[in-house]
């Protein structure tokens, strides 16, 4: 019934929202998941082009700080964007172990991008081949982390606190979770280690009933990280637990499930099988693993009319399976029952008999009778929907007041902001379908003049269907890909092929989307070929590209490339070189790495050169007097119009080296070096040069964990920046305190001395907040945030200039 609910106010509340009650503008612009069950790639696009300066921590964790500096340089948006403040729930989340991501433009500690994980994972993170994306590269290894960390149900979002590791903790790893009973024939055999074997357990998280699968046991975590490493071939999603029992799970007795190393007894069975069957089920088992039901129904038939052998039992309950998963569901029922006439006492009959149970339980159910006690759970499971659906709803009221001397207060903001997203999926044997829809809409409640068309935004727009026997997936929709020269957001088609399991060729085609307020860009489409070769060695993947696009008729990127990603026990490297045959340029070239050192210090640099902003024809415009390229057309020559661009398009230079060294298990020190600079451009058609400009940036930031209580993080953080007009020195201080289950207070206070260049002047700033969260449940968050700042610029000569400001900001975020 909840769920029948949560589907009809999903699909009900889109057309019942009033306009302002929409989505808002925020800095982040859209963010999505991509997995493939080993590692997680999380991409998050702004509005505005950003520079990675740190993360921390480094390496490993359940929460992650990633620090930003936003560029001048936006799409159809103001800079001061980049000061908001905005909470946001990434297409695929779970499939990360994402909690929650939220931004704070306005930190003490700077432009904060927050991620918080339901349990530890290794991340590392890099700025994209377009200046406005930062990738986060997630390894869903939790044996890679420093502890594992206690596991959540499928599709759960729960956090569950880690217990102190005893001395005699055993380990399992937890090959799949179901709420359907397992059956042999559901998974491909193991070859497993030692004395370790298959069995079942059952869990109840939020109410539902989880089977799980399980290997054990393993005496230490890295038994199990080795063992893991083999299971994911076959379970790309399995994870590690602690075996002792715990308030959050107990475990029961466990039941085998026949595996490949049960034992001698197995071991000597499986020797004495008559070869000739061994393959045919070794068949059977590859038909059902690719979804080839019908092969499988006549080999296992086939198996059956056999003279008697050690299999016929196995395979007479992978009949009644194979014919189920078929939609026979007559047969498979009569399967079941020859089953249980054969071999009541046999291994599988509990898990016959149930499957059984849940087949005359939906046909009692469709035909309008009552299931029996004993078997309602049973069919109430089967029956369940194989839809998910999730919707996310967020308003909050932002106010922002201006004061200089003793002039009369400015109000430069009070805007009510909005989000709503509708997110469905449908998981089959087959095929895999999901569809996202992401609106948004600012009310803005001063008395100004706006444009209602200007507030609306559509961020995402998009169904996707993926076939698992012929490995093809394609999305078509308002999308975002940050991979195959793609530069973000598009409206158009994304088709993948499959070759083999570490070959995978994508054709795209569209027209790019630089605002989702403004909507197509009808001038520009592309096509483009792409290929991705890997894992290679199991850490790394490489990737090239072609991609043409046009603009009116003319061609305004033309890009070959390469793209490489290494994600290693201790070292990751990420690397693109884009190069643009239209142009005779290389547009970008970028290379990220770090190195994790046995003394738990870790070093991470970053080149990158590239083209500001992303080299194409379409740079010409920038600076004339032009509604849309076709008068740019009528006024220049096409050569004339790639000499512009290039004039327009400054070439950047962004060198970073960070430090990172743990120092206790709850202290962390970080050390950060970044100089960028941007090259003069030349001045032309009217539009003036632009000279050389410089920026540096040093930091020292001081992170402390769980202090004072579980949880509580503590950050000290000192940093000098240096650019052609100011010389800045900032003190940082941010806390995050843990009040109950339910509260978090987060106090802040950033100090900064400015010494400007261009007057001689000096300031100093002053800015205190705090800020409030209440968690009554894992889907309501209520936020409260307010800050003052106070500055005095000193000039020479002259009084000195006073300024005031303060903001409010409060809102929900509901997810259901």
């Amino acid at each position: 019934m909840a769920r029948r609910w949560r589907t009809f106010a999903a699909a009900a509340l889109l057309p019942v929202l009033p306009g302002w009650a929409l989505a808002a503008p925020g800095f982040i612009a859209g963010s999505f998941v991509d997995s493939d069950g080993r590692t997680a790639r999380l991409s998050v696009q702004f509005r505005c082009g950003v520079e990675l300066v740190s993360h921390e921590p480094d390496g490993h964790g359940d929460s992650l700080r990633i620090r930003l500096e936003a560029t001048s340089i936006c799409n159809g948006v103001s800079p001061g964007i980049a000061s908001n403040r905005e909470q946001f729930r990434p297409i695929g989340a779970d499939d990360a172990k994402l909690v929650s991501m939220e931004y704070d433009g306005d930190s003490p500690t700077g432009q904060i991008l927050r991620l918080d994980f339901s349990q530890d994972v290794r991340f590392d993170a890099v700025r994209a081949q377009n200046d406005n994306t930062i990738l986060i590269q997630v390894s869903l290894d939790p044996a890679a982390a420093a502890a594992p960390a206690a596991p959540t149900a499928p599709g759960s979002a729960a956090r569950l606190v880690r217990t102190p590791e005893a001395a005699a903790t055993r380990y399992v790893i937890n090959l799949e979770s179901s709420q359907q009973p397992f059956a042999t024939a559901d998974m491909p055999k193991l070859d497993l280690p030692g004395k370790t074997r298959v069995f079942i357990t059952d869990a109840t998280i939020d109410g539902k009933l989880w089977h799980r699968l399980r290997v054990g046991y393993f005496d230490t975590a890295d038994d199990a990280a080795r063992a893991l490493r083999q299971a994911r071939s076959q379970y790309p999603s399995a994870w590690i637990d602690r075996a002792d029992a715990s308030p959050q799970e107990e475990l029961p007795a466990p039941m085998p499930v026949e595996t490949a190393a049960e034992g001698a007894a197995g071991a000597a069975a499986a020797a004495t099988a008559d070869k000739e069957v061994s393959e045919l089920m070794a068949d059977a088992r590859r038909s059902m693993i690719g979804g080839d039901l019908s092969h499988a129904v006549q080999i296992y038939t086939k198996v059956l009319q056999l003279p008697p052998n050690d299999y016929q039992q196995e395979a007479q309950e992978y009949l009644g399976v194979a014919r189920e998963r078929n939609g026979q569901l007559a047969h498979a029922k009569a399967e079941y029952e020859r089953y249980l006439s054969r071999y009541p006492d046999g291994e599988g009959a509990q898990r016959v008999q149930q499957r059984l149970a849940a087949l005359l339980a939906v046909g009692r159910s469709e035909t309008g009778v009552a299931t029996t006690t004993g078997n309602a759970a049973q069919g109430q499971r089967a029956a369940a929907s194989p839809w998910n659906v999730r919707t996310f709803v967020s308003q909050f009221y932002r106010r922002d007041v201006n004061q200089l001397g003793d002039q009369d207060q400015v109000v430069s903001q009070s805007s009510v902001y909005s989000d709503v997203s509708l997110d469905v999926r449908r998981r089959g044997e087959r095929f895999d379908f999901s569809a996202r829809l992401t609106g948004g809409h600012n009310y803005d409640m001063l008395d100004r003049p706006t444009s209602d068309s200007g507030n609306v935004r559509l961020s995402y727009a998009y169904v996707d269907l993926a076939d698992a026997r012929t490995r093809l997936r394609g999305r078509l929709g308002r999308q975002t890909r940050n991979s195959g020269g793609v530069l973000g957001r598009f409206d158009g088609l994304d088709l993948s092929y499959g070759v083999t399991d570490k070959v995978r060729i994508d054709a795209v085609a569209g027209k790019p989307v630089f605002s989702t307020a403004v909507g197509v860009d009808n001038q520009r489409s592309f096509v483009g070929l792409s290929s991705t070769f890997g894992p290679i060695g199991d850490n790394l993947d490489l990737g090239v590209y072609v991609l043409q696009q046009t603009i009116d008729g003319l061609t305004d990127r033309q890009s070959i490339g390469g793209e490489l990603r290494y994600f290693g026990e201790t070292k990751s490297l990420w690397g693109m070189i884009d190069y643009d045959t239209a142009f005779s340029e290389i547009t970008s070239a970028f290379l990220q790495g770090s190195w994790r050192l046995p003394s738990k210090l870790t070093i991470s640099g970053v080149l990158d050169r590239r083209r500001s902003p992303y080299l194409s024809l379409g740079n010409s415009m920038i600076g004339q007097f032009v509604e849309d390229f076709s008068q740019m057309k009528v006024l220049f020559d096409e050569d004339t119009l790639r000499q512009l661009a290039l004039d327009r398009s400054a070439l950047t230079t962004t060198t970073t080296l960070g430090l990172s060294k743990a120092l206790t298990p709850k202290l962390q020190l970080g050390l950060n070096a970044t100089r960028s600079s941007a090259d003069a451009t030349e001045a032309s058609a009217g539009v003036p040069a632009n000279p050389q400009f410089d920026y540096s940036y040093y930091s020292l930031d001081l992170v402390a964990s769980s202090i004072f209580s579980e949880r509580d993080v503590s950050i000290i953080s000192m940093r000098y920046s240096q650019s052609g007009t100011s010389d800045i020195y900032t003190l940082n201080l941010d806390s995050r305190f843990s009040v109950g289950r339910a509260w978090r207070i987060s106090p802040r206070l950033r100090i900064d001395y400015r010494e400007i260049t261009t007057d001689t002047s000096t300031q100093w700033s002053y800015t205190p907040g705090l800020r409030l969260e209440y968690r009554p449940g894992r889907t309501l968050r209520f936020e409260l945030q307010a800050g003052k700042e106070f500055s005095t610029r000193q000039l020479t000569g002259v009084p000195d200039l006073n300024r005031e400001s303060y903001y409010v900001s409060a809102g929900y975020q509901w997810f259901f």
